[in-house]
């Protein structure tokens, strides 16, 4: 049961307190200007920015910006929104959470009402590389098939798709071999005015408008693996060319990605029961968030009575979008065998409701596989 050996390997470092690895934030007042607070993003080198008010913290990011229209006059307090935030005193175990579950990468760290700092997702995987993980391959943790686009793809279009699917980065191919990769961090560069944009990001990469197609848009420095590496490579090939992806490639052909989260997956919330049960991107605070793990745990014990074999279980629980005061919610669960992986999936608006319906899909999918090996059996024994 290999997640249960990786929940054991990885406790000293889940128990890892966040203030030991803080960095700086950028912060950002909500009166601004979506172009200012971009100006700021790019200026910080960061992926996420934050504004406190009261005793909540809000945040944006780069991917949620890409929406944004008439950046030089629209205000950037729309696309803020509450995120939990950490004490310096807090672990990285509740860090992983946060970050898969609010699908950013890095987490505020709040003391006496003033933001000390971030803790960031790269930030966890150096402190992961000082671990030996070379038994943990990539194959076992990345996310196979990503979207990829052709170089004649217009920047517009490209723009779109990270949008709509909420992904960062879109593999840029030519007659199907790898040329570059295309990051909401690129396409982020193109809303600004081309005359506002420093000298160095000028010089490293020419902007283009929207209309334009990608050409060469997008990062040569690309972290590469084989399905059998083990993420110990993985990690040392992303920090060293600093990217916040790694393609797993076989022969040329791109079989999968592997990013931050895929990585921080690892950092599981076990429930306690005769079956393992691990919870990744559990969201605290949040309405019905602490039936999730109860539910599925009775879902399992009852599976468990008429199907024995079931080694492990997984939930993966990722916000989707924001609408109002409404949450849709993407939910993934695994049931482990020791013959095969079975995967549910289900989106809702209403977290509880999403739980229920998952839950009775796999107690119909395998209620249907013990009612096919019976009669099997009695076919056997009336042969």
């Amino acid at each position: 049961m290999i997640y249960d050996v990786i929940y054991e390997h990885l406790k000293n470092i889940r128990q890892t307190k966040v203030g030991t690895i803080q960095s700086a934030a950028t912060i950002i007042d909500p009166k601004h200007t979506v172009s200012q607070t971009i100006d700021k993003i790019i200026k910080n080198d960061s992926y996420d920015a934050f504004s406190k008010h009261g005793k909540t913290v809000y945040g944006t990011n780069v991917r949620e910006l890409l929406s944004a229209r008439a950046i030089t006059n629209m205000k950037v307090e729309p696309f803020l929104h509450p995120i939990p935030s950490v004490s310096p005193n807090d672990d990285l175990e509740k860090v992983a959470k946060i970050i898969n579950h609010h699908r950013t990468r890095s987490i505020p760290i709040v003391e006496k009402d003033e933001i000390l700092g971030v803790v960031k997702a790269e930030n966890v995987l150096k402190v992961l590389s000082n671990l030996d993980n070379k038994w943990i391959k990539a194959s076992l943790i990345f996310t196979p098939t990503p979207i990829t686009i052709d170089h004649n793809t217009l920047l517009s279009s490209a723009r779109k798709i990270m949008i709509s699917k909420r992904i960062d980065h879109l593999p840029v191919t030519d007659n199907g071999q790898l040329k570059q990769v295309l990051t909401s961090y690129h396409v982020l560069q193109t809303l600004i005015p081309e005359e506002r944009l420093g000298k160095k990001t000028m010089a490293e990469k020419r902007i283009t408008r929207f209309g334009s197609k990608v050409k060469n848009i997008g990062t040569n420095k690309i972290s590469q693996c084989k399905p059998n590496d083990n993420i110990s490579t993985v990690i040392k090939s992303m920090l060293e060319n600093n990217t916040s992806f790694s393609l797993v490639m076989l022969w040329d052909n791109i079989q999968g990605i592997i990013t931050y989260r895929d990585i921080l997956d690892l950092f599981e919330t076990k429930v306690e029961n005769d079956i393992p049960i691990y919870i990744i991107g559990m969201p605290d605070g949040e309405r019905d968030a602490d039936m999730i793990g109860s539910k599925f745990k009775k879902t399992l014990q009852r599976l468990n009575k008429t199907s024995p074999e079931i080694q492990e279980a997984r939930i993966s629980i990722k916000r989707q979008r924001i609408w109002g005061t409404k949450k849709l919610y993407q939910i993934t669960a695994l049931i482990i065998t020791p013959h095969k992986t079975l995967s549910f999936k289900e989106e809702e608006w209403d977290l509880s409701k999403s739980i229920e319906n998952i839950n009775q899909k796999i107690l119909k999918s395998l209620s249907k596989k013990d009612r096919k090996r019976s009669k099997t059996s009695i076919r056997k024994i009336l042969r």
